[in-house]
């Protein structure tokens, strides 16, 4: 059996999955880096005391804590396939609802704003989700999607950045991830979905940045790395190449561009109810 064969066939159960040793401790670095644009582009919807939230792919929970604190008089639902890092701790408001969105259903009109990031890029399903997403949304709701448009690993000039990379891509599309070319086309599927006042920020993300971004880069490395050595994709001295470069202070390499994007369901559009139970 090739190696390839013997890798996750799905995000849950691979790298990055919650039993992986100091998968918290990544989580929590990605809110440091993430959580400022986030919470930008979630403030841009206008958000109301009383909205009901649906936050999908909760992580570590921050976002969800954070809505839940911003709409004191509404409601968070907090979906995530493994939320045993998601606290409800002081959030009244919030409810941690563990399973897998992808076999969830909601009543048409349950959420003022529906929110994910960095988590329809790894479901196979991600355009079927969108239009879902869009179904679960009130009329005048906003659909905010964030997700990494990862730059192709051949194109860079570095040879451990292409032969680590190279390995995650195979890594990736065995488990139905799409790192490339679905961020792009983000705001182009909410507009097709029929949102509309949709609106658009990125942000270049570099390996060898000193910032927030270079810990969670390096939280990332050995991470995936121990995950490729183990599956047989990478030798461990490629990973201690990749992370000895990222530690040269003349080296720099663009990885990926952050899209996040949102749009607003127009008033008057079909799927409106009320309640926020699964169907």
């Amino acid at each position: 059996m090739s190696p390839v064969a013997e890798l996750a066939t799905d995000y849950p159960s691979g790298a990055l999955n919650k039993d992986t040793p100091g998968e918290r401790e990544r989580l929590l670095l990605l809110e440091e880096w993430g959580d400022v644009d986030t919470r930008t582009a979630l403030r841009a919807t206008g958000l109301g005391r009383d909205w009901r939230c649906l936050e999908i792919g909760a992580g570590a929970g921050s976002v969800a804590r954070w809505l839940a604190e911003q709409c004191p008089d509404g409601a968070v639902t907090a979906v995530d396939i493994d939320t045993r890092y998601v606290s409800d701790a002081g959030c009244p408001n919030l409810e941690p609802r563990t399973g897998d969105i992808r076999s969830m259903d909601f009543v048409p009109g349950s959420f003022d704003l529906v929110h994910s990031r960095l988590t329809f890029c790894h479901l196979p399903e991600r355009e079927a989700l969108v239009a879902a997403a869009v179904r679960w949304l009130r009329p005048g709701g906003w659909l905010v999607l964030g997700d990494p448009m990862c730059m192709p690993a051949v194109a860079s000039v570095h040879e451990p950045v292409r032969r680590f990379f190279g390995a995650l891509e195979e890594g990736w599309a065995a488990q139905g991830s799409d790192m490339t070319g679905w961020a792009q086309t983000i705001p182009a599927r909410l507009g097709r979905a029929g949102l509309r006042d949709i609106s658009v920020t990125s942000r270049i993300n570099r390996l060898g940045e000193s910032g927030p971004y270079g810990a969670l880069a390096a939280a990332n490395i050995r991470q995936e790395g121990a995950y490729l050595v183990g599956a047989g994709l990478l030798a461990q001295a490629e990973v201690d190449a990749l992370t000895a470069l990222c530690a040269d202070p003349g080296f720099t390499d663009i990885r990926s561009i952050t899209v996040c994007a949102w749009g607003r369901k127009p008033l008057g559009a079909a799927g409106a109810g009320d309640g926020g139970k699964e169907s």
